[in-house]
């Protein structure tokens, strides 16, 4: 190998027209492999994706997206930038679930700001809601009621103006003594927040769902609600918040309901997933905003792009939490206290190391966004048994053989150093 050749490759700088196909075989345009149009071309990500593998796929695209819009936030290096910078980024296999995932890479951590950081948090916090809600009922006899508390706002407000202000209205109703007298003859004897977000016509709309975990069934719960509902629009009103009327401020279930919105989820998805569910039809949630971004073509009169800055700074700065159980409440319910960063690092005990990652190569994944795909490749070549000669190194290959087509001219020799690497 000539020694004047510089191995040192940026991918990151931008090509004129990149194309990139979406769960299909990264062949070079530029390439022999290529004329069949087998790349296909990358457009828009704004499709649901349906199957688990697609699902992966659309998280870490859109965890790109993110980057893009927070540069300066821990998102950037999420699943990039190395834990041990000693060692190589590896690929790790869990044979129980049949799935890879990267090894040594930093993880944020980030409810908010990165949907795939979020995806595996809010499943284990999901697990965690289950877990407890069933001890709660089996080992303590007690039964959970819905509280949903929400207010009036407007498209003028930002979210911080709205956030802050239905703390001070939770603060304010929760100290009231009318308020505990009311839990009391409920019987309460925890709670647990759940924070959600949405951006409509109305502007940001935020808003609690909380679990009354009560000692025992009450079926006559339901004659409390419209006393409740006056009391949460006093503190709202004391809050500086616009008051909400009496059918939509508050609203006082039991565990069971049965409304379309919620029976797609059941209680502990409503609670935990709201962030990352649809938005309905007259909004939209954070992830909807993230994916309307790549267009981001104004919608209620904003822009999605700046709408997600906006939310992920605020929560940011504000610490919001995505749910918050009492003190003392998951000791009692046999639950391991984790933070959301803890849960975001966690790695299956049972994964295997399957290979080594070098730089070049991970470079050019990231460059073309087949970090995702990199690992089905992997997946598929471990279950077919043609591990080190199957679906990964012909991909490779091809995207080597398409960096490679994209290169000036002038720098033929470095072509021939690339085409000896692989």
């Amino acid at each position: 190998m000539p020694n004047s050749v510089n191995l040192t490759v940026n991918f990151t700088k931008p090509l004129k027209k990149p194309h990139f196909g979406k769960g299909v075989s990264a062949l070079s345009e530029g390439s022999p492999a290529s004329k069949s149009g087998a790349l296909g071309k990358y457009t828009k990500v704004h499709a649901k994706p349906m199957s688990q593998g697609l699902q992966r796929s659309h998280d870490f695209i859109l965890q790109d997206q993110s980057a893009k819009l927070l540069p300066k936030e821990r998102v950037c290096n999420c699943l990039k930038r190395r834990i041990d910078k000693n060692k190589p980024r590896t690929v790790m296999f869990n044979e129980n679930n049949k799935k890879a995932h990267w090894g040594n890479l930093q993880r944020c951590g980030s409810i908010w700001s990165c949907p795939v950081c979020a995806k595996k948090i809010t499943e284990s916090r999901r697990s965690e809601l289950k877990n407890g809600l069933a001890n709660w009922k089996q080992k303590h006899s007690g039964s959970v009621l819905l509280l949903t508390l929400t207010f009036s706002h407007s498209i003028n407000q930002s979210l911080r103006e709205n956030v802050l202000g239905l703390r001070k209205a939770m603060k304010v109703f929760y100290e009231n003594h009318a308020v505990r007298r009311v839990f009391k003859d409920l019987g309460l004897a925890h709670k647990i927040k759940g924070f959600e977000v949405t951006f409509g016509s109305n502007g940001w709309h935020p808003h609690h769902h909380v679990l009354l975990l009560i000692e025992q069934e009450n079926p006559d719960f339901y004659i409390y609600r419209d006393e409740l509902a006056e009391l949460w629009i006093k503190a709202c009103i004391r809050a500086g918040l616009n008051a909400p009327n009496m059918k939509h401020g508050l609203d006082l279930r039991d565990g069971g309901y049965a409304e379309k919105y919620v029976s797609k989820w059941g209680l502990e998805e409503e609670i935990t997933k709201g962030h990352i569910k649809r938005g309905r039809k007259d909004s939209v949630t954070p992830f909807d905003l993230l994916q309307l971004s790549f267009d981001d073509q104004p919608i209620f009169g904003k822009l999605p792009s700046a709408l997600w800055q906006e939310m992920a700074i605020t929560f940011k700065e504000l610490r919001q939490q995505q749910l918050r159980w009492d003190r003392g409440l998951k000791k009692l319910l046999l639950i391991e206290e984790k933070t959301d960063e803890e849960l975001a690092e966690e790695t299956e005990n049972e994964s295997i190391n399957l290979r080594d990652v070098d730089q070049i190569t991970f470079d050019l994944l990231s460059k073309y966004k087949k970090r995702h795909e990199f690992l089905k490749w992997q997946e598929a070549d471990f279950e077919n048994g043609c591990y080190g000669c199957g679906e990964t190194e012909q991909n490779l290959i091809a995207l080597f053989e398409r960096y490679i087509a994209e290169l000036p001219n002038e720098q033929s020799e470095f072509i021939h150093v690339c085409k000896s690497l692989v």
